[in-house]
């Protein structure tokens, strides 16, 4: 099974606006909190507290395109966890079914397998009610708080996420297009790239993550989505042909051109007199290499992207305040994309979402059993242990096991040490302040739990003054819920590594054969404008999937297989938007089509593409009209790159 390297670098620095910012940030988190608890009371304060983790969690996706639909799903998932916990606190054995199904529903639901999940705020939500139950006449307010907690979600997403395709997408175009430029000087010079190259792997990536948010029925692309896919997709492509350039290619006139293309790019992203520049300067671009009836495989397939980023800046450009949110949704979704399946094998979507629901309900469901059968003080910590530790992948999980002891270990010790030094209540209260304010600055999972066991058995100390009790409470009950963790992760459908990477890499395959499935049909005038442009959404997110679940593993052939797919993906998108802008001249389509045809045949081997793209090379160079020779190249390109993944597979 292969594995990869994410190679995405993270830097700490703290500097002046990092401290205004989680300043800032942490005083409106307070604010926020204790307001809530001011309106609904303290029995509901816990409520404000996952609310408001929901709030910042979920502000990294876009859900303002329903934002009806999706604030009628918070409400209801509020009260369905509200209303559960509730019953659940009648009698121990009714609690059994109703753990199980409420903690499987919000897993299941809230877990993705292409985007970061979203459970966290709502299964503590559930854990914080069963911790701090009210009586039936005081429902009534805390289904109020629930309520409003859902709206204020939406409310966020309202003021926060409002146009961002146009104000994060523009920064990261420009961003793109600037690293870039970057780029080329470094290839000039000969010197290292790396960083420029992550950092523009990264702001695509990014790029793309916000398209994806912003479809509607989870299909359809806006207008403005739409164009800045295409420009990612341009941009993406030129920054794989500057990989694969040699030292002469380095110094081409080609990369001039692209230069100054970029530059032009950039400004024309605000500004239309731009757009109208790279107009000029492509046309006369273009007559260049028409005149020497240039036939370099770069110059070919530069000249493509660099007219597809043009005509795509300059429709976004026409594109009315209006129309940036228009949805052309006339054809039917089709039944691959209905549930995100891609192909027959229900793995792509049911593996890792099953087995989290199921262990996580089953985690749950045995730990409140435990807490409530025997009357445990304190017990809830236990129940939260189970949540923190049983994760997605078995893996990860062990880690979080061991840091999560070291962490409540070390965090008692420190809490008790302190608060045997400091004695006044208004002393440990700013101390716990402290612990709180920190952790916006502590972001891993082994360090930032330490603050969390400081804040947690440190407020319990205060309302009850037995810290040493607590603090050895807190430590076996967590011990208690890791071991409880660890058996339900290693024997209740394990779900490891290798199972992700097989499902992941089976999807971008499949994905990749939609994708030709797709051109193929273009070519026939037949086809679809949302699908294609799904499909190259999907292998983005598969991609950055990928490297995320293997941060700690290297490997270069993961690397390498990674490269040749993403490749496909872009070139293969590059030709459909070829055929869309172009067309095919009749001479040439039963050609093109019969290539494709025999790209898509999986049977096909090595030496089978070797000699196709043999014979393509060898009639590129015989072609009199440069746009057919475009074409050739990508279908050259897509071959040689199947060529090489069937190379690593045998």
């Amino acid at each position: 099974m292969k594995t990869f390297l994410l190679t995405r670098s993270e830097e700490f620095t703290v500097n002046k606006k990092t401290i205004i910012t989680n300043t800032v940030l942490f005083v409106l988190i307070v604010g926020f909190i204790m307001g809530f608890g001011a309106i609904f009371g303290n029995e509901n304060i816990l409520i404000g507290v996952s609310t408001i983790t929901a709030m910042l969690m979920l502000l990294e996706r876009d859900l303002t395109s329903r934002p009806v639909g999706n604030t009628l799903k918070f409400i209801a998932l509020n009260l369905f966890i509200g209303i559960g916990a509730f019953l659940a606190g009648f009698n121990v054995w009714l609690a059994i079914p109703i753990h199980f199904i409420v903690m499987f529903v919000v897993s299941y639901s809230l877990l993705f397998n292409l985007k970061n999940p979203l459970y966290l705020p709502f299964s503590l939500q559930y854990l914080f009610i069963l911790a701090s139950p009210v009586p039936l006449n005081l429902m009534p307010t805390r289904i109020a708080a629930l309520v409003v907690g859902a709206l204020a979600i939406m409310g966020i997403q309202m003021l926060a996420n409002k146009n961002k395709i146009t104000k994060s997408g523009d920064k990261k175009i420009q961003a793109i297009c600037t690293s870039l430029i970057d780029k080329i000087d470094l290839l000039k010079k000969g010197e290292d790239h790396v960083k420029v190259d992550e950092k523009i792997v990264e702001d695509i990536a990014g790029l793309r993550s916000i398209i994806y948010d912003k479809r509607e029925e989870n299909y359809y692309l806006t207008e403005e989505g739409r164009l800045k896919l295409n420009i990612s997709a341009a941009l993406e492509k030129m920054n794989m042909l500057l990989d694969n350039l040699s030292k002469d290619e380095a110094q081409a006139v080609i990369l001039e051109d692209v230069h100054q293309c970029l530059q032009l790019a950039s400004e024309a992203v605000q500004d239309k007199n731009a757009v109208d520049k790279f107009d000029t300067y492509y046309s006369s671009m273009l007559a260049k290499y028409k005149e020497e009836h240039n036939h370099s495989l770069i110059v070919l397939r530069m000249l493509n992207n660099v007219d597809f980023l043009r005509s795509s800046l300059a429709d976004i450009q026409d594109l009315s305040k209006k129309q940036t949110n228009v949805v052309k949704n006339l054809e039917q979704i089709p039944k691959k994309f209905q549930k995100m399946t891609i192909s027959t094998a229900p793995s792509h979507t049911n593996s890792i979402k099953l087995s989290y629901a199921v262990r996580m309900a089953v985690g749950i469901t045995l730990s409140g059993f435990i807490v409530d059968f025997f009357e445990i003080q304190e017990g809830r910590w236990m129940m939260f242990t189970v949540l923190s530790v049983i994760i997605p992948l078995y893996e990860q999980s062990r880690q979080k096991m061991r840091d999560r002891v070291f962490a409540t270990i070390t965090g008692a010790i420190l809490v008790t040490g302190f608060f045997m030094l400091f004695q006044g209540d208004v002393m440990r209260s700013i101390l716990i302040m402290t612990a709180g304010y920190l952790m916006n600055y502590i972001k891993v999972y082994r360090y930032s739990t330490i603050l969390v066991t400081f804040s947690a058995i440190g407020a319990a100390a205060l309302v009850t003054g037995t810290t040493e009790i607590l603090t050895l409470n807190r430590i076996l009950l967590v011990i208690s819920g890791v071991v409880l963790a660890l058996l339900i992760n290693k024997f209740i459908l394990p779900y490891k590594l290798d199972d992700a990477n097989r499902d992941l890499q089976s999807m971008y395959e499949d994905t990749i054969h939609e994708m030709l499935k797709e051109v193929h049909d273009k070519v026939h005038r037949k086809g679809n404008d949302h699908g294609i442009k799904n499909l190259l959404l999907i292998t983005t997110m598969i991609e950055d999937r990928l490297k995320l679940n293997n941060q700690e593993n290297h490997s270069e052939e993961g690397i390498t297989w990674l490269k040749h797919q993403r490749r496909i993906a872009c070139t293969l998108y590059e030709l459909y938007g070829w055929i869309v802008r172009n067309g095919i001249t009749e001479s040439n389509v039963e050609v093109v089509s019969s290539r494709l045809t025999l790209l898509m045949d999986r049977s096909a081997n090595a030496d089978v593409l070797s000699k196709t793209a043999h014979a393509l090379d060898a009639h590129i160079h015989v072609m009199p009209r440069i746009e057919d020779r475009m074409v050739a190249s990508m279908i050259l390109d897509v071959t040689e790159e199947m060529k090489a993944l069937k190379l690593m597979n045998d």
